[in-house]
């Protein structure tokens, strides 16, 4: 069965062309995501290894690749791009070591290269030692890679190297050790040199981004006293223990008395930006004060000679960590809780942006979280046309919406329930079980479903207005509030009465409209009795004929 996600489809199960096992499949040739990055795996086979596959061209379920070939395939590919870096390190530094040449050497290039093997032709008639002229011409040994796009990591003198006469005085084994261009191949006579191997070593690692980007942290831990901290459920935790705390001096506290920063360590493997409190960026090398984290830079590369790479972007968030008060390092906005203060970094780190809608993000983990939001399903409600991610939330919709069949079980007795609400109600009410409780900290209000608070917090206390009108500017807390909106821009009016053809901008609107062909006077005077079809109609009714209750 094929799956379609966000990132490419998939075929659950398949066979795998390069392991012939049936798993959980790929295609060869289309366009994956992997962190941020857009791969085509036959593509990287062709540049690693100069295989070309077959039969990419017809079925999907014939050119599938799975899971585990997939990492191996990029291990290979990432192994590649290291060896071909450290030799363009190891061309750069013997370039500095000889000045003269150093002009010829600034055109070489690093690629890997296929070399033929010579193979002795059986022999022919026309000549007693075997070869033709044909044959003569297809023994010459071509060591050129056949990409023209890649350069040359070695080349060999394809000039008379294969002739007759060389082939007729030397034996098959010389053959094959055909000597090396001097003229092309300035790295000949660099062998037998000695190298300064911790100067090429250096260079080689800073080619490497993420090399920089480590040793930066590394410095700022270990040569100040900022406290490294992690973050679970508005928890702070122990960067090196995971120990929980709610106060963060007790956290500041626990991590210089327990730990030490030499035995730091960077998690490179969860993409995420390092959280760091930076209540005190105090020197440890020396008793100068430092207020903030550009000072520490200049501090520690100038008086202490340390190694920091200001062409690297901080790859770290700083936090002011307080327990009374939670205020933004960058801002100084105050937030209620930490999970807002560190939702609210994104504004100040947009070093992922989501292409579909423009938002920015501190790492790719939070990247790839938000564009599950885009990821647009494969299974239409054939009723109602609405489309779902899976077919299960297809069913559960299509029994709750247009069948009007409970799904959700009583655990005590046999009684069906339409939603997860109304059972804590039923559990309540006929089973006699203490209602659940969830008060809001920020004020007085106590709701009885988590997720409900959750929408309190944000539209009340943060404000969190993230949908924007593109024409007025105007900021609205759902989606659907600012769908509401637009028409009162665009002037849109497509939701269109099958009865008597008048058409309104909104959905509601319409809903409320046809209460008048079926005469449902659902809103009643609570003085005189009198129904009316819509609530406008009842407000004007009270307003005019009972002001007193107005």
């Amino acid at each position: 069965m094929s799956v379609k996600k966000g990132k490419g489809p998939i075929y659950d199960p398949g066979l795998c062309r390069c392991c012939g096992i049936m798993k959980k499949c790929r295609v060869l040739n289309v366009e994956y995501d992997f962190m941020g990055v857009k791969e085509v795996y036959s593509d990287i086979m062709v540049d690693c290894f100069g295989l070309l596959l077959s039969h990419l061209e017809g079925k999907p379920t014939e050119r599938l690749v799975c899971a585990t070939c997939v990492m191996r395939l990029r291990d290979a590919h990432s192994f590649r791009q290291q060896v071909i870096r450290c030799e363009e390190a190891f061309l750069q530094i013997r370039m500095s070591e000889d000045p003269q040449k150093s002009e010829s050497y600034s055109g070489i290039k690093v690629t890997v290269v296929k070399e033929e093997v010579y193979e002795p032709q059986p022999c022919s008639p026309t000549s007693p030692t075997g070869d033709t002229a044909d044959t003569a011409d297809d023994n010459h040994l071509n060591y050129a890679s056949s990409d023209d796009d890649r350069p040359l990591l070695l080349k060999r003198k394809s000039e008379d190297i294969n002739s007759k006469a060389e082939i007729n005085n030397q034996p098959i084994d010389n053959i094959k050790k055909v000597k090396l261009d001097q003229k092309d191949v300035p790295t000949v006579k660099m062998i037998n040199k000695r190298l300064p191997m911790s100067k090429v070593q250096q260079l080689m690692r800073e080619r490497d981004p993420s090399y920089k980007i480590e040793t930066n942290i590394l410095t700022i831990v270990e040569n100040s006293y900022v406290c490294p901290f992690k973050c679970r459920h508005n928890n702070l935790l122990c960067y090196y223990c995971g120990e929980f705390f709610h106060d963060p001096q007790l956290l500041r506290q626990h991590t210089a008395e327990v730990h030490h920063p030499r035995k730091f360590k960077v998690c490179n493997h969860r993409n995420i930006m390092v959280k760091l409190d930076m209540t005190r960026i105090d020197c440890r090398l020396c008793d100068v004060k430092i207020d903030t984290l550009d000072d520490f830079k200049l501090h520690i590369t100038d008086v202490h000679n340390k190694i920091f790479y200001l062409d690297i972007k901080d790859v770290v968030l700083p936090f002011r960590l307080s327990k009374d008060e939670l205020k933004c390092a960058k801002c100084d906005m105050v937030f209620p809780y930490f999970h807002a203060l560190n939702k609210h970094m994104n504004q100040h780190y947009n070093n992922f942006v989501c292409e579909t809608c423009g938002l920015g993000f501190v790492d790719k983990g939070r990247l790839g979280m938000h564009q599950l939001r885009h990821e647009i399903g494969d299974f239409p409600c054939e009723i109602c046309g609405k489309v779902f991610k899976s077919d299960q939330n297809k069913e559960i919709h299509i029994d709750r919406v247009h069948r009007k069949r409970a799904r959700v079980f009583c655990p005590k007795c046999d009684v069906r329930l339409m939603t997860h609400q109304q059972k804590l109600k039923h559990l309540v009410e006929v089973h006699g079980e203490e209602p659940l409780s969830f008060p809001c900290n920020l004020c007085d209000k106590v709701f009885d479903a988590r997720r409900t608070l959750t929408t309190h917090r944000r539209k009340e206390h943060l404000r969190d207005f993230r949908y924007e009108c593109s024409y007025c500017g105007h900021k609205f807390f759902t989606k659907f509030a600012l769908n509401n909106h637009l028409p009162t821009h665009t002037g849109e009016r497509n939701f269109k009465c099958k009865v008597c053809e008048k058409s309104y901008p909104r959905m509601k609107t319409l809903k409320d409209h046809m209460r008048i062909h079926t005469n449902d006077r659902r809103y009643r005077c609570h003085v005189c009795g009198l129904a009316f079809i819509q609530n406008c109609s009842l407000k004007g009714h009270m307003k005019s004929q009972h002001p007193e209750y107005g």
